[in-house]
Formats: C-alpha cells, sequence, structure tokens
C-alpha cells in the first residue's frame, strides 16, 4: 500500500423494509437512508432501487436473501406491524420472507428491527420478532445515542469488545488452596459505601483486621518436620503461591474504598501497616533477612511483605489519593517487641527484606542465574496491578526512603523491580504541571515548589551514595522527580 492510500473499509450494503403509511413514516425513512449513505453504508430503499417493470416481490426476495446485503433494517411502526401480523400488500410479504429466514437461522444477526412507534408504552414490532432485540429511534430523546448503536451494528464496531483471553491465574494450580476469611467482605464494603451505610466505617475494619489475622494461616514452621533444608524452596514457593489470593482480594477491597469513598484514609492504613507488622513480631515470625533455615521458612512474608506494599502505593498512584499515601510514607510504626522487652520504630521500609530463598537458593536452580528472582516472581503475579505500574512505585518507595529515612541502620529499600530494562518513560510526568503539583505535593508534605526542590536536594548525595550496579535502571532522584521541571507548566 501507497503512503498516501487511505484505509477504508469494505463497502456495507443494508435493505430497508418499511411501510409507507403514514406519509410521515415514509419521509423519516427517506432521511434515516439518506444519512445512512452519508456514514458511508449503501442503503438499497425501494423509491431508490425498484424500477418500473421490476417485480416487486422477486425485488423483496431477491434483496433479504442476497449474501451481499449485510443488514435488513425492520422499520417497525402500528402499520407495518399489522400489515405483518395480517400478511396484506408488499410488508405482509416480506415478512414471510424475513420470518422464514429468521426461523430457519434462529442465530440470523441479519435483521435489525428499528423501533419507529410505540403504543400504550408497547413497541410496535411484529409478533415474528416480538422477542428480537432492537434499536429504538422513536423519538428525539433516544435517536442520536441510538442511530450510532446502529452504524456501530451494522460497521461491526461495537463499543464493548470481548478482552483478549488471559492465563490462568497461578495461585488456582495449588491443589490443596487455603480458604480466605476475607472472600465475600468487598462486596458486603461496596453496597455499604454505595448506599451511605453508618456501619460501613466498621465493615472496613473488620475486613482489615481480618486480612492480618488471615497471615497465621500461611505461617510455616519445622515442628511438624515437613520442612527441611532439602525442601524449604518448595514450600516458601507454595505459600507465596498460596497467598496470592489475600494480595488480590486486598488490591480490590482498595480500589472499592478509594472509588466510592472521599475521605482520607491515612491513619487508617497506618494503623492497619503497624498491626500487621505486630502481628508478625507476637507470633515469632521474624523479619529480619537470614539464610539459617528458621530465617529461611519466613520468605513467604517477606515477598509478600514487599509484594503487598508495591500494589498498595500503585493503587493508591493510579487513584491519586496522595494524602493517604504521603500519610503512610512521613509517619512511623511503633512495634513492642516481647524478644528484647523493648519498643522499637520503624517505617515502610520494613516491608523490604532481603529474599534468600529466592534470591540465592532458588536461584542457583537457573542457568544463567537471574538477576533478581524476587522481581520475577513480582511480574509473574502481577495481574491487578500492572507490572509496569509496580516498578514505578518501587522507585518512588526508594526515593520515599531517602525522604523520610528509618531511623534503624538495617532496614532499606532497594528496588529491585528497576532489574528489568522497561523504564523506557518518564516516571512522574505530570508533575510539571502546577494543577498535578498541587496533588502530588502530599506526597512530600511541602506546600510548594521551592520546599519540594529543597526537599529532594537535602539528600541528592545520600542518593549518589547508593550503588545501582550495572543492571539496575532507576533514574537519580533529581531526575526522576524533575526538580528542574516541577510545575513550570501553568
Amino acid at each position: 500500500m501507497k503512503m498516501n492510500e487511505k484505509m477504508s473499509n469494505p463497502e456495507k450494503k443494508v435493505f430497508i423494509s418499511y411501510s409507507w403509511e403514514p406519509p410521515i413514516n415514509k419521509q423519516k425513512v427517506i432521511e434515516l437512508a439518506e444519512r445512512l449513505t452519508s456514514d458511508g453504508i449503501h442503503v438499497i430503499l425501494d423509491v431508490w432501487d425498484l424500477k418500473e417493470g421490476q417485480d416487486k416481490y422477486h425485488f423483496m426476495e431477491q434483496m433479504v436473501n442476497d449474501e451481499n446485503v449485510n443488514k435488513v433494517l425492520l422499520i417497525c411502526n402500528k402499520e407495518y406491524a399489522e400489515k405483518a401480523n395480517n400478511k396484506k400488500g408488499g410488508v405482509g410479504i416480506e415478512s414471510l420472507i424475513i420470518s422464514d429466514e429468521i426461523y430457519q437461522k434462529v442465530e440470523q444477526t441479519k435483521f435489525i428491527p428499528i423501533v419507529m412507534e410505540f403504543e400504550n408504552d408497547m413497541a410496535c414490532v411484529p409478533t415474528f420478532i416480538k422477542t428480537r432485540v432492537n434499536i429504538d429511534l422513536s423519538n428525539d430523546n433516544v435517536y442520536e445515542e441510538n442511530y450510532v448503536q446502529l452504524i456501530r451494528n451494522i460497521y461491526e464496531k461495537p463499543i464493548y469488545k470481548r478482552p483478549p483471553l488471559g492465563k490462568m491465574p497461578v495461585y488456582l494450580e495449588d491443589e490443596n488452596p487455603i480458604f480466605l476469611p476475607t472472600a465475600h467482605k468487598v462486596n458486603q464494603i461496596k453496597n455499604s459505601l454505595i448506599n451511605g451505610n453508618k456501619n460501613s466505617e466498621f465493615l472496613i475494619k473488620d475486613y482489615l483486621q481480618t486480612f492480618i489475622d488471615s497471615l497465621l494461616l500461611f505461617k510455616l514452621t519445622m515442628e511438624d518436620g515437613e520442612i527441611d533444608k532439602n525442601n524449604f524452596i518448595e514450600k516458601v514457593e507454595l505459600s507465596i503461591n498460596q497467598l496470592q489470593p489475600l494480595k488480590i482480594d486486598f488490591i480490590e477491597f482498595l480500589t472499592v474504598l478509594f472509588e466510592y469513598s472521599c475521605d482520607d484514609q491515612g491513619e487508617l492504613f497506618l494503623e492497619f501497616f503497624e498491626r500487621l507488622i505486630q502481628l508478625y513480631e507476637d507470633n515469632g515470625i521474624h523479619l529480619e533477612a537470614g539464610d539459617s533455615l528458621d530465617s529461611l521458612i519466613n520468605d513467604n512474608f517477606r515477598f509478600f511483605n514487599y509484594d503487598l506494599f508495591l500494589n498498595f502505593t500503585s493503587v493508591l498512584l493510579k487513584l491519586e489519593r496522595f494524602k493517604t499515601l504521603g500519610y503512610i510514607f512521613k509517619n512511623s510504626f511503633i512495634i513492642t517487641s516481647k524478644r528484647y522487652n523493648q519498643t522499637f520504630i520503624t517505617n515502610f521500609v520494613v516491608f523490604r527484606k532481603y529474599n534468600y530463598t529466592l534470591n540465592e537458593h532458588k536461584n542457583r536452580q537457573f542457568s544463567p542465574q537471574r538477576i533478581s528472582v524476587v522481581a520475577d516472581y513480582i511480574k509473574k503475579y502481577s495481574t491487578k496491578v500492572k507490572f509496569e505500574e509496580n516498578i514505578v512505585s518501587d522507585i518512588l518507595i526508594y526515593y520515599m526512603s531517602l525522604i523520610y529515612p528509618n531511623e534503624s541502620t538495617y532496614n532499606s529499600w532497594y528496588p529491585e523491580t528497576s532489574c528489568y530494562d522497561s523504564i523506557r518513560f518518564e516516571l512522574f510526568p505530570k508533575i510539571i504541571s502546577k494543577r498535578h503539583f498541587e496533588k502530588f505535593k502530599h506526597l512530600f508534605d511541602v506546600n510548594d515548589t521551592d520546599k519540594y526542590k529543597k526537599k529532594i536536594s537535602d539528600v541528592i548525595d545520600e542518593d549518589n551514595k547508593v550503588s545501582r550496579g550495572p543492571y539496575y535502571n532507576f533514574p537519580k532522584i533529581e531526575v526522576g522527580l524533575k526538580i528542574n521541571k516541577v510545575g513550570e507548566i501553568e
């Protein structure tokens, strides 16, 4: 094809069957035919195409059965319905031909009833097509919208298309799935929020607590003798897989909550994450990374925490819940430790711990070895949220770990997913506009661009100390957060 040639759809042909009575109906049909013609559709109409000397019944039968005629439009008004039902005149003959065609081919979509008149709130359509889905062109209130529906039907360009068939979720491969206590709670919350019920707050808090309590179902122990140095990789992988429905359920919960509630939820989720970490501490699930077997069996939770917080951040970024997310970043979690008989302070970086099971032991099974098996698994399980969105979140959280450092020198955030060389786009392109910065600024707890620039400038030296290595692809903080371009567009 030459560059100057235009792409065009194959010609579409339609035949219009209608009643000449009353005269206003005939005029409406001609106007419809003219408009369809102007929209590129070849209309076959008796007043245009039936010539003197032709047999009109043969003409009608030919049009109905012609394979080159894509659609037959049945213009239904009171007179058309009565003549078709009583088998009178040309309409009666056409209806016999059409009904025979329809009944022989029950899946036939060639015939489209067009309703032009109602009587006693009932569409005036012949009995033989009464159960067929019709298009209503009976009045000005619906005409334009439904006319578009008609031409989309003719051109086979529907508004709603079946999405591409995806793959079966990996977690369904599990032969022994764990029942989720959170199941069905999200719909209950959604209905409560939509209806403005007073118990919405209770339902939300109940969901979050149930979610936290559910985690104990996935705790791995060596007490039963089923886990040893020969099978712990398999057990950790299986548990990671079994945890996926819980994460997916949480994503759906977040989406419902933030789509149907305008409230800032910073304190709610700060308490949620604090209780989540406290649950681990209270139940002997130690998150400090280690390569001993009693530490490795907690790598299912180390992966889950990282994956969960990435997806949490991605959902809030997408829904522009910057205040809530900023509140989580700037505040700390207070955790009491029975092990050490003391209280310690941590923050969001606690959700990212090195995973020896995946990045060391599992990695040895690959040839060549992977840069980060954790990153591979984050990609593998990025279903409800796009993997590219999780990469952006990962890098943002790293930036935030510089801006809001944790008091513990043992905790830090490194964006493992950035080993995928897929950042070929700007991380936060909209912050160059003042309007978007006014929303985005809440992440950084600042009021204007000058304070924003200063906050980032204060941590540039810390960023320069971080070793990115040859395999990780994330920009310097001043580049990623655009301190030289932020808010420059009105």
